[in-house]
């Protein structure tokens, strides 16, 4: 009987549509993470909030979404993750209807936190069934698809937005930015129950609470100040928090190691590290994710503050690097089958070369300047999406079914907390060449201040091909070059 590897049960037949199912939800999640941008004048205008709110109402929804989503990754794993998802699901249609019916700011605040939380239920189940329903052989493909959809839905929800805020169906405003998300997860919600099969893992254990209580605390004191410190122009207690994540995330490990040695079963499997692709692979996605999500806000911001775009004028732009992403996250699997980590060695360099040609391009803009940025951003969405996709392989690839929550909750908590560094490492940064440029007429200085923080993008583009490069170095290559120099000093 076919067998998918690593399970004890038949391959589903339905698994292709059960992976459209999840998909839908994977977008769904990262599309709410930066479709709220383009909505916050409208949603200030209307509940009267002030600058600390609108903070908030981004910063709740990373929050609750990041800080647990290691937790509900093993959740899937110990309680089922088919059970894990339809939980998420409904509590992230729930949440969304909160969200879109809030008439204080407060409430809005409060119904994206319950939303992150949602999300990070849900989101780390999709990896895991990915893992157990595809065979060894089919896996790659279906993880080029997540790839795929996970970009897209970051580059989209500029575009959804201001599209919803266009329409302004029934007068609802900002509110249907939220409200959309109903009938699409009631969908989704009715199809996943009758479709998926229930996966855990094999071995009956309880929840690590303390160490979610440890690891929830020092990724939240990490996790906020970097997403409101830079609009709060970087207060002292937003140093005091980043430090004091330090010592709380080194008591987790050690805790985990300690349960470890008493035969217990921790949140996070330490041994997961030991794993050089997962390792390395964990690495890699802080530089490639910080520096997509800093391009997604230099561009949002250029085409706004640079060049008076409308929202969805703005939107336009993102659409060449949606094309690239596409295509380059359908074709680069099968290549990567062929080519190897050469795929994503190429696509760091069609990044680097991307960011390189759009210096060029600003200095010679007119209007709003879309036409000029197209080819360059057509070669970075083609590099972004040949990374991405083959890289998420990479990562789970050598990860025992058991630990697969596990892997696929570290993964998106890395992934999403370097998009939080990146916005605000490149958003201050942003905000400093700017201040530096002042003196210089308004388009000028727009110009010079973007292509200067494209600088920064670039050396992350950079970091992701030379640490893609050590990931393509084979260990046996090196242990053998060491035993040939051991022989020679014998000799």
């Amino acid at each position: 009987m076919n067998q998918a590897s690593g399970n004890n049960h038949p391959v589903d037949p339905r698994r292709w549509m059960s992976l459209s199912i999840v998909i839908l939800a994977t977008f769904m999640v990262v599309l709410d993470t930066f479709i709220v941008n383009v909505s916050l004048p409208s949603i200030a205008q209307d509940l009267h909030t002030d600058f600390s709110e609108l903070q908030l109402i981004v910063a709740a929804y990373v929050l609750g979404y990041a800080v647990l989503l290691v937790t509900g990754g093993r959740m899937g794993d110990l309680y089922g993750r088919k059970t894990m998802f339809l939980l998420g699901m409904a509590g992230f249609v729930a949440a969304s209807a909160w969200c879109g019916l809030s008439v204080t700011p407060d409430m809005l605040i409060a119904a994206r936190f319950a939303q992150g939380i949602a999300a990070a239920a849900m989101l780390p189940q999709v990896l895991s069934l990915i893992h157990v329903m595809f065979p060894a052989e089919e896996r790659g493909r279906a993880l080029g698809i997540y790839g795929a959809v996970l970009g897209l839905g970051a580059i989209a929800g500029q575009l959804a937005g201001g599209l919803l805020l266009r329409a302004d169906w029934w007068g609802l405003g900002w509110r249907l930015v939220f409200l959309v998300n109903v009938p699409v997860g009631l969908v989704a919600f009715a199809f996943a129950a009758g479709m998926l099969r229930e996966s855990k893992a094999s071995v009956k254990n309880r929840l690590d609470f303390i160490g979610v209580v440890l690891l929830a605390v020092g990724l939240g004191l990490f996790i906020y100040p970097l997403v409101v410190g830079r609009e709060a122009g970087w207060p002292l207690w937003a140093f005091f928090s980043l430090l004091a994540s330090l010592p709380v995330v080194a008591g987790f490990v050690r805790y985990e190691n300690r349960l470890v040695r008493l035969g217990a079963v921790p949140l996070l499997p330490m041994e997961l590290f030991r794993n050089r692709s997962f390792r390395l692979g964990v690495i890699i996605s802080l530089a490639l994710y910080s520096g997509n999500a800093s391009l997604y806000l230099l561009l949002s911001v250029f085409m706004q503050e640079g060049r008076n775009a409308e929202p969805l004028q703005s939107a336009y732009a993102f659409v060449p690097l949606a094309l690239g992403f596409f295509a380059a996250s359908l074709l680069s699997p099968p290549l990567k089958k062929r080519w190897g980590n050469r795929v994503l060695l190429a696509g760091a360099l069609l990044m680097v070369l991307g960011y390189l040609m759009l210096i060029e391009a600003a200095g010679r803009m007119s209007g709003l300047g879309i036409g000029e940025m197209f080819v360059p951003l057509l070669l970075a969405g083609l590099g972004q999406g040949a990374v991405t996709s083959p890289l998420i392989q990479t990562v789970l690839s050598g990860i025992q079914g058991k630990y697969a929550g596990a892997a696929s909750g570290v993964f998106s908590t890395f992934s999403t907390a370097a998009q939080a560094v990146g916005i605000a490492v490149i958003g201050t940064m942003y905000q400093m060449l700017l201040e530096f440029h002042g003196g210089e007429p308004l388009g000028e200085s727009g110009i010079r201040t973007f292509q200067g923080t494209l600088v920064g993008i670039i050396l992350l583009a950079a970091a992701t091909f030379l640490l893609l490069a050590v990931l393509d170095r084979k260990p046996g290559k090196q242990t053998a070059l060491a035993r040939k120099r051991e022989l020679s000093k014998q000799e």
